[in-house]
């Protein structure tokens, strides 16, 4: 399967179809996959997480770090996409919940390389001074979101990136491509991946495992 390099993110579409977020049989591509798994993981309900998702202007980009944001500080969803929408960049959001910049790095001790090696420098020399781009944080809460997906160290996800291999396509391939048309040419991926994940830390209104 051809690898598909990362692009900047693409503005969401009034009336676009969040289907594919609750549903694996509307997953059709690895972004898409990412993005299910991720909301899965995360255990919230279609109904408590769909009507905030217009109000985000780059889903793709913006959900993820949504979804961390709102487990590592306790709050709803909507409160996150509350103050992105109002024009916050990420930094300054990550201050407002009193979330630190550690949480951006666990598992990554040593220097990842590009992409995210000045990041991690800059957080290293000056832990409470640092202040991180949108780009830098988006990528990496996608580094820690992918590493527990695909069962791999944070540090070795964020060196695949250096590698030219999207978080989305290695936490696919880690998994199998189990999605509708997702395993066309990869038979050697059969079987693998297939485990459920270690999802993050709480089930938020949503103790099943596939939404619907």
């Amino acid at each position: 399967m051809a690898l598909v390099l990362c692009a900047a993110p693409v503005p969401a579409r009034a009336g676009a179809s969040f289907d594919f977020l609750f549903n694996m049989d509307r997953v059709s591509n690895d972004n898409q996959y990412f993005l299910n798994v991720a909301v899965s993981n995360y255990g919230y309900d279609r109904v408590v997480l769909e009507p905030v998702l217009p109000r985000l202007r780059y889903v793709e980009a913006d959900l993820p770090v949504v979804l961390f944001l709102a487990d590592e500080c306790g709050r709803p969803p909507g409160y996150i996409v509350d103050l992105r929408a109002r024009g916050l960049s990420w930094a300054v959001i990550f201050n407002r919940v009193d979330v630190p910049y550690d949480r951006l790095f666990v598992g990554i001790r040593n220097d990842p390389g590009p992409p995210y090696g000045n990041a991690w420098g800059h957080w290293r020399r000056d832990r409470r001074g640092v202040r991180l781009s949108d780009s830098d944080i988006s990528g990496l809460v996608q580094v820690q979101i992918g590493a527990r997906a695909a069962r791999m160290r944070p540090y070795e996800m964020a060196r695949a990136r250096g590698q030219g291999r999207p978080v989305a396509f290695v936490v696919a391939e880690e998994r199998g491509r189990p999605y509708h048309g997702g395993r066309r040419g990869n038979d050697e991926h059969e079987g693998r991946g297939r485990h459920k994940d270690h999802g993050p830390h709480r089930d938020h209104h949503g103790n099943h495992d596939n939404h619907d």
